[in-house]
């Protein structure tokens, strides 16, 4: 269970930081927008994703919906349970020892 928490703790740092971004852009909006005039459309530019969190991406989708959401909770948005839609706290780590179990076996 301490290696499976472990790899989530990573996994989730991870997640987090692709989803707050990388701090101060290195191209402005407007040179972004000039992408869309000179090519037809925005360049889109993809993520390489680490082989571990890849991983635990596709152990994590196979558990039932509100698993899924508390290991985001835990993981991802640092327990924040309320903000995640649980009706409380007992009711999230319910879910999240759930989830944790089924990705343990």
């Amino acid at each position: 269970m301490k290696a499976l928490r472990a790899g989530l703790n990573a996994w989730g740092r991870y997640w987090a930081f692709q989803e707050l971004g990388k701090g101060f852009t290195n191209r402005s909006a407007c040179d972004k927008l000039g992408e869309v005039q000179v090519y037809g459309c925005a360049l889109v530019r993809e993520l390489s994703v680490p082989k571990q969190v890849v991983q635990f991406d596709r152990m994590i989708e196979r558990l039932s919906p509100n698993c899924i959401r508390a290991i985001r909770t835990c993981y991802v948005c640092k327990g924040q349970w309320a903000l995640m839609g649980f009706d409380s706290k007992k009711s999230y780590v319910y879910w999240l020892r759930r989830a944790e179990i089924q990705l343990a076996k």
